[in-house]
């Protein structure tokens, strides 16, 4: 089960079908697409049966039964993204509660360190790197939420390799996502210990890295201009730092929402599936795909993750680490029910809060047994 549990790992953290997709054709990809379901399903078939998760799986049911009201593309397409979701979750669940923070964090280490090769292997004439997940803000987020589990690591030097790593992979994303979520966690960072400061020292590190790799590739890219600029207080132009911004995007989508915003506009409507430009939001594309009901459900999933994970801060600071990363992560990235990672380290930390949860109970027992 150990070996099998390692292969669905590999193949959804590292987005391997994706991968594949892209570099060896549709054929293969959606092999290995369908691959991971079958070893999912095999996976939970041999596995000891618990609870479901009934949060995601009440939201993908009004989110996919309300998008599919007003859905104009192919049937068939639309039926087997369902179906395979609703597997993933069912299924991928079980596979969530055998995964350690140690695991995890090989696993989201090993996929961050395929944007360096990218960089070395593949450079680009946009300078922006991606590794197995193809988009540079996706890749970003892999490398902020492995940098979060950082946190959980007990070993000092694993710690430290583990912030340079993923910190310097996610600056070859130049995702703007990525440094301004690393920025707010490194100030939390000061919350649990002083000694973070030692990041300061990492970070000087990593930027002679960047440089190093600079010289060799040529990462031609103007956000490591700027990033250059700002070191050497150089003066930066604000409309090239706000250039291609979020906000711009989702105003396109505005007008939209405000037109049907009970039932939305249908699946795939605001995910670029239907020839459309995505909204780069999940908030605003689960609004405006399925309207106000899967939306607020979504949002009292978030809010309970995120108020769990404060709660147990003393005791797991990387979970609100995580969640701070999923959450404003969610609001530059429409894909939560399509890139199965992004959905598996949602869940993660929700098996998380629900183990310290129960650790909680049994010792609030304990206490007031102790009393008697």
């Amino acid at each position: 089960m150990k070996l099998l549990k390692y292969i669905i790992l590999l193949l959804i953290i590292l987005n391997l079908p994706s991968k594949a997709l892209v570099t060896m054709g549709e054929s293969i990809g959606s092999l290995l697409s369908y691959i991971t379901i079958l070893l999912l399903t095999l996976y939970y078939f041999f596995s000891k049966k618990t609870t479901p998760n009934w949060s995601l799986i009440i939201i993908a049911l009004t989110y996919f039964i309300i998008g599919s009201f007003q859905y104009h593309g192919p049937s068939k397409v639309f039926i087997f993204e369902t179906i395979k979701y609703f597997i993933f979750i069912i299924c991928g669940y079980e596979l969530v509660k055998k995964v350690s923070n140690v695991e995890l964090f090989y696993f989201f280490l090993i996929g961050s360190i395929t944007i360096g090769f990218d960089a070395l292997f593949n450079p680009t004439r946009f300078g922006r790197y991606a590794g197995f997940y193809l988009n540079p803000n996706v890749a970003g987020f892999m490398c902020i939420y492995g940098y979060s589990l950082v946190y959980s690591i007990k070993n000092t030097t694993i710690k430290l390799s583990g912030q340079f790593i993923f910190t310097l992979m996610g600056l070859l994303t130049f995702s703007r996502t990525f440094i301004v979520i690393w920025v707010v966690l490194n100030l939390i960072s000061l919350k649990i210990s002083v000694k973070n400061l030692r990041i300061l020292g990492i970070v000087f590190l990593i930027f002679s890295t960047l440089i190093v790799i600079d010289e060799i590739v040529g990462l031609n890219n103007p956000r490591f201009e700027q990033l250059k600029s700002i070191v050497n207080n150089e003066k930066v132009s604000t409309e090239e730092v706000n250039q291609d911004s979020r906000a711009e995007t989702w105003a396109l989508f505005y007008d939209d929402i405000l037109a049907a915003p009970i039932f939305g506009n249908g699946y795939g409507t605001f995910s670029g599936k239907l020839g459309s430009l995505g909204a780069h939001n999940t908030y605003l594309m689960i609004i405006g795909e399925a309207g106000i009901i899967p939306l607020t459900l979504f949002i009292g999933y978030i809010g309970y993750i995120l108020y769990w994970s404060i709660s147990f801060f003393k005791r797991a600071p990387n979970l609100i680490m995580q969640t701070i990363a999923l959450v404003m992560f969610l609001l530059a990235n429409h894909n939560f029910f399509i890139f199965y990672f992004v959905s598996f380290a949602a869940m993660w930390i929700q098996y998380q809060i629900y183990e310290h949860k129960k650790i909680q109970e049994i010792n609030e027992k304990q206490l007031e047994y102790d009393k008697f």
